[in-house]
């Protein structure tokens, strides 16, 4: 599949996603790799400022939401990607490549399906059976906010969006068909649901 055009924007997020080489971690404990993420996030964001949305670390990939306030989001994740391997590289002295290919990115107009998006990345760590409320999940922003730790980088507010009806709704799991309509979704420029069934909206917590 030949590689998206970038779209630049200051106006809507963006949902990114990017593996570890062949989809096989490395040789390093995830919370060093959590350390070395948020570094890197801090070293990226000086360069090229983003606001950010929600950032989860999983085994072997991640998912951020941002927006880009000067519509640089290729610079932000040049900057981020190459920092965060060459830290990964040095703790695991492994020599090959650390991140399999380059970070896949879809740009969220519409503001329920930025809702879903946001449920579909922080539902990852239940997904995978690591753990049963997604605030338990020590390697996310959702987790630093409910125990009350300030993220190393700007976040958007989220005061209203943790209240206990945002978290009851993120726990409703997506159905398989919702599931795929997503993922399917996120291969394009511009995200766009495909599903047959309507979604049911979240509570509206402004802010997109």
């Amino acid at each position: 599949m030949p590689r998206k055009n970038i779209i630049r924007s200051s106006e809507s997020p963006y949902h990114i996603c990017s593996r570890s080489n062949h989809k096989i971690w490395f040789a390093v404990e995830l919370s060093k790799v959590w350390e070395l993420s948020l570094e890197s996030l801090v070293i990226a964001n000086q360069k090229a400022p983003i606001h950010l949305h929600a950032f989860v670390l999983m085994s072997n990939h991640y998912h951020l939401v941002i927006d880009t306030p000067d519509a640089n989001v290729d610079k932000f994740m040049y900057e981020f990607n190459k920092n965060f391997s060459l830290r990964l590289r040095v703790a695991s002295g492994m020599i090959n490549r650390m991140l399999g290919g380059r970070y896949k990115w879809t740009l969220v107009k519409d503001k329920s399906y930025y809702y879903q998006i946001l449920k579909y990345v922080y539902l990852n760590p239940i997904k995978a059976g690591l753990v049963r409320d997604a605030r338990q999940y020590p390697y996310s922003t959702l987790h630093l906010e409910t125990i009350g730790k300030k993220f190393p980088i700007p976040c958007r507010p989220y005061t209203d969006v943790f209240a206990e009806k945002f978290i009851n709704w993120v726990h409703q799991c997506h159905s398989q068909e919702q599931v795929d309509s997503i993922k399917k979704g996120l291969l394009r420029g511009e995200f766009k649901y495909t599903g047959t069934r309507q979604q049911q909206l979240p509570p509206q917590f402004d802010f997109f």
